[in-house]
């Protein structure tokens, strides 16, 4: 799969046979898509412009000239700074613990306990870390539903129950699906949580809790091959303080 395939993986079960045969086209003229005028686009295609602007709000795009400016970007590689990347990850790590706020992880770890439900959701290069969670949970007896699919996270708000409790886990905390979900789930008054490496993510403005672990942005001819580690460590912070609120109750 090509790097804009694989940035929106996610999106390509909704896409009709022409949107795909769009995106197929970009993927394999990217230099010439960035600069490409809509009606040019829509001409080489044997498609509508509409077609294209459905494409683009589909992956997130409030319309073609948006989608134009993320091709643009797509070859850009930002690379860490000039220090061992051991130094970096112990900087990472000092600067993100000390960033965290225990009230934060023992709201959470209480909404825990009184959810009738607990779902957790990660998709992408986090999906494991959901997993992890969702697992670690079941240690002590708490169990949960871990969903890792785009289709299935566009459903939730038809299920989900106002006592309910939902994990949302993402690097970026700017996944598309996750955004969409969380705005529902918000309007519903359903209890949510976000764990991200991203203070400033339009996920945290959605959801009822969130912690963060800010990492520094690394990526690398369009990929984005940031650390996730600390994803994990705050997956394990999430689990050791819910440990410590049941314990402390008996």
């Amino acid at each position: 799969m090509g790097k804009l395939l694989d940035a929106f993986s996610n999106a390509l079960p909704e896409l009709t046979h022409s949107e795909k045969h769009v995106l197929y086209y970009i993927e394999h003229h990217l230099d010439a898509s960035k600069t490409m005028p809509l009606t040019k686009m829509a001409e080489e295609n044997s498609v509508s412009t509409t077609t294209i602007i459905r494409l683009c709000h589909k992956l997130g795009f409030e319309g073609f000239s948006e989608f134009k400016y993320f091709l643009k970007g797509m070859e850009q590689t930002s690379l860490p700074e000039n220090m061992d990347p051991i130094e970096r990850y112990q900087k990472d790590i000092t600067d993100s613990l000390g960033r965290l706020n225990p009230d934060d992880l023992e709201r959470i770890a209480s909404s825990i306990e009184e959810a009738e439900r607990i779902v957790i959701i990660s998709v992408g290069l986090t999906k494991m870390i959901g997993e992890y969670l969702s697992k670690r949970l079941m240690q002590m007896n708490r169990s949960s539903t871990y969903i890792y699919e785009s289709h299935m996270v566009d459903l939730i708000s038809n299920w989900i129950g106002k006592n309910d409790l939902v994990i949302f886990i993402s690097s970026s905390g700017e996944t598309n699906t996750l955004l969409k979900a969380a705005d529902k789930l918000d309007h519903l008054n359903v209890q949510t949580v976000a764990v991200t490496n991203n203070p400033d993510s339009h996920l945290n403005e959605y959801v009822r809790f969130a912690i963060s672990a800010p990492v520094q942005k690394v990526s690398y001819e369009g990929y984005d091959v940031s650390a996730r580690s600390s994803l994990m460590m705050l997956a394990d912070l999430v689990f050791e303080y819910y440990l410590k609120h049941i314990t402390e109750k008996e």
